[in-house]
């Protein structure tokens, strides 16, 4: 995986960075300082849209096969220094931005996230036209991550449609944006803290919890390298090779809920109780609810679940 750090780039919307005060942000980040073997001889680089960056000595932790890694300081959000990259041509199909920290990170529905130094917050540009049911991909998406952490000896399983869990703590999320038929996944993964339970708004599904609760993780530039390989890999392995997505029962076996009944929260005041079925063909979520005294299936293609 290459590694560059965006030293100075004004239309990145993102403040500058050295590679020494990347280190310094918080513990987690010294990872990214040890995987190269100091800091030193770090060299400035210039691409072709006038923009400043600095790479590590030529070596094996800096170059290999893959896509590539952009490490910027705090900004609005790593999606926009993401798009702003695509913008200018400097985004390819698996290259990816970092952010040390985000000022108005966002999850799905534009809710907040809350984004201090020492977690990760990634924004990975994914292939053009993934197969159909396009609407497959966010969930597809969210079973890898599950998949990636339950290799790491994590019990990990995605809930419906867009949240990482691990012992029923909400450890992360994801957020697919397309624009101009260019589809962009933003990953939050909580590594070394979680938010306070006081900050989450009322009607949270699962507490927070953070990865570094089940043992030791990387710092997020180790972390985002091998989870970016991990994802490229999985996504070439079967979606480009077969050009389709795995079967739905695949999928299913890292769904969070499968079985249990929980509470739907569909449109602005549409609230029942529903027992989780699975999933269709086109990603929506099979549930079994009770209507007018009659057990009746369903499909919902957005919504939220919390737990009874």
């Amino acid at each position: 995986m290459r590694i560059r750090i965006a030293a100075h780039d004004p239309f990145l919307q993102a403040c500058d960075l050295t590679p020494e005060e990347a280190a310094a942000c918080h513990p987690a980040w010294a990872d990214f300082a040890a995987g190269f073997g100091g800091l030193s001889g770090w060299r400035e680089t210039v691409s072709a849209s006038g923009a400043r960056y600095l790479a590590p000595p030529d070596g094996p932790a800096a170059g290999g096969e893959g896509g590539r890694l952009t490490i910027c300081g705090p900004c609005d959000s790593c999606l926009d220094v993401a798009w702003s990259l695509l913008r200018a041509g400097e985004l390819a199909p698996w290259d990816g931005v970092v952010a040390v920290s985000q000022r108005g990170g966002r999850g799905q529905m534009r809710r907040g996230w809350a984004s201090p130094p020492g977690n990760l917050y990634l924004a990975l540009a994914l292939p053009e036209n993934p197969p159909q049911p396009e609407s497959l991909l966010p969930v597809y998406l969210g079973y890898l991550l599950a998949l990636y952490l339950a290799q790491k000896g994590v019990p990990a399983l995605f809930k419906w449609p867009n949240d990482l869990l691990v012992d029923e703590k909400k450890v992360g999320g994801t957020l697919l944006e397309e624009r101009g038929g260019r589809l962009v996944a933003g990953i939050g993964i909580n590594l070394t803290s979680a938010p306070d339970e006081k900050k989450l708004r009322p009607e949270h599904a699962f507490p927070a919890g953070f990865l570094a609760e089940t043992g030791r993780f990387p710092g997020p530039v180790p972390f985002a390298s091998d989870l970016v390989k991990f994802l490229q890999t999985c996504y070439h392995d079967c979606v480009t090779a077969t050009c389709s997505f795995p079967p739905v029962a695949r999928i299913e076996r890292r769904l969070a809920l499968l079985g249990r009944e929980v509470l739907i929260r569909e449109g602005g005041s549409d609230v029942y109780v529903a027992r989780v079925l699975g999933l269709v063909e086109d990603g929506g979520l099979r549930l079994m609810r009770c209507v007018d005294g009659t057990n009746r299936e369903c499909v919902i293609h957005s919504g939220g679940i919390t737990l009874l």
